[in-house]
């Protein structure tokens, strides 16, 4: 419980810390963000909690991975089209916590994780200081299962790869940003864990990440 805590407690930590000086160069911050073309790299990092089947217990569903909140770090290159909306190809790696307590030794663990390359539209309010924003965008999203699987030892090694979806609304303050983000990331796979026929998983996810725009 204590892990699960310490990184929104840290991105809570690092944005109070720096919302004060990015608020103070935010005049700086958004004249240099509204300029077309160019572009501006974000660095993302956050806290992110299973949904669907991801997050059902292991032993609780047929399709139920056990997994447990995470981990986001991301990369963002956003091109500004006009003073109100830019468009940016996106990258971020989604680390689950694992489904633990299994193999014969009780030792090994379930690990899923995504692997999601996207572009984001966002539309950001244009007024000096603290601005609201709010993106939307299609992501390819590969989605990965590694360890012991639902009789705890037969080891599943898939992945499943397609499109999905991604949506967020936060603020900005100065060169940083706190957002909240749905990720929407549905299949059918054979290959996670064995089934009579092809079964459809929802590997939804929802986060709490803090940006940095880098000069």
């Amino acid at each position: 419980m204590r892990r699960m805590l310490l990184l929104p407690a840290l991105c809570l930590f690092l944005a109070a810390v720096l919302v004060p000086a990015s608020t103070a160069n935010a005049a700086a911050g958004d004249a240099a963000a509204v300029l077309p073309g160019g572009g501006r790299v974000i660095i993302d990092v956050g806290w992110i909690a299973p949904l669907g089947d991801l997050g059902d217990r292991l032993d609780a569903t047929p399709t139920g991975a056990g997994a447990r909140p995470g981990f986001e770090i991301g990369l963002e290159w956003r091109f500004a089209l006009s003073r109100t909306w830019s468009l940016a190809p996106t990258g971020h790696y989604l680390g689950y916590g694992d489904a633990t307590g299994l193999g014969t030794s009780g030792e090994e663990s379930l690990s899923p994780s995504s692997l999601r390359y996207g572009a984001e539209l966002m539309i950001s309010s244009d007024r000096a200081g603290t601005q609201w924003f709010a993106g939307v965008g299609p992501a390819y999203v590969r989605s990965v299962l590694k360890g012991p699987g639902k009789d705890h030892i037969t080891l599943v090694d898939a992945s499943k790869s397609g499109w999905g979806l991604s949506a967020r609304a936060g603020l900005r303050f100065g060169d940083t940003e706190l957002s909240a983000v749905y990720h929407l990331n549905r299949f059918r796979s054979f290959g996670f864990f064995a089934a009579a026929e092809e079964q459809s998983y929802d590997w939804g996810t929802v986060a709490l990440r803090l940006g940095w725009r880098l000069p």
